[in-house]
């Protein structure tokens, strides 16, 4: 049985932080076109390119399926691909056969395309008896809490995996440097971000959530070029999820 723990590690030495990417379709449940994947994807490589900046993109099944070269460039350009199961559907709403299944044609598509250890679930919600079904499956991290969620903050189990939550939500990093600033430097190590290929897609005329349109498109893209500079020249190091040690994932 595990339960959230904090590090006392700060800014007083190196921090390690993770840069993860949740691919999947335009900003579902709202929308479930691609434009993400097609338009935002691209950007996203040229800048973690630019910056030198190791990621790991938590990709669906179906978007994999969709677009295979996708899923290939992530690999070749040394990132990490894991898994965001297959369709996007809520394990929240599936039977434990269901979440067996959807787990079994994730893996198998993804695996394809390289090695395969780390899995989020998407929204960020893994029902806890789901969690032994992904070291089932041969996962050995979850990032599927997350610390602004109140699951994180009940007593959850490990089932012989590394659980690392995610710090913030994504939304987060488009808000102004003077907000924004302060609560990526509040947040203890390991800091895990994560973003969506479709927020650097101009969404602000859609018909989805404010907080999930607001300051999409070139704006999204210069504020998460801002937020990785800003932690470079703090002195952290970039790693993929797989990197993690146990000791550092409270």
């Amino acid at each position: 049985m595990s339960t959230p723990r904090t590090t006392q590690t700060g800014w007083n030495r190196e921090r390690t932080v993770c840069f993860t990417i949740d691919a999947e379709p335009d900003c579902p449940p709202f929308l479930w076109s691609w434009r993400g994947i097609e338009e935002g994807a691209p950007k996203l490589f040229d800048l973690l390119d630019e910056l030198s900046v190791p990621a790991t993109f938590f990709t669906t099944g179906d978007t994999a399926a969709h677009y295979p070269s996708f899923a290939a460039e992530v690999v070749e350009r040394g990132h990490e691909l894991g898994c965001h199961g297959h369709s996007h559907r809520s394990f929240m709403d599936m039977s434990v056969e269901e979440a067996r299944n959807e787990l079994s044609e994730s893996s198998s598509i993804l695996r394809d395309f390289g090695v395969v250890t780390s899995f989020r679930a998407p929204y960020l919600q893994l029902p806890e008896p789901f969690v032994p079904l992904l070291k089932e499956h041969g996962y050995l991290l979850d990032s599927s809490l997350a610390k602004y969620k109140v699951a994180y903050w009940r007593r959850w189990h490990s089932s012989g995996l590394i659980r690392v939550p995610a710090s913030i939500t994504s939304s987060w990093l488009r808000l102004p440097p003077k907000i924004r600033d302060p609560i990526l430097r509040s947040r203890k190590t390991p800091l895990v971000l994560f973003v969506h290929p479709w927020e650097f897609v101009d969404l602000r005329k859609t018909g989805i959530r404010w907080d999930c349109r607001a300051g999409t498109g070139p704006h999204a893209l210069s504020a998460i070029k801002d937020v990785i500079e800003l932690l470079q020249a703090e002195g952290v190091h970039f790693s993929h999820m797989r990197d993690l040690e146990r000791e550092d994932t409270g």
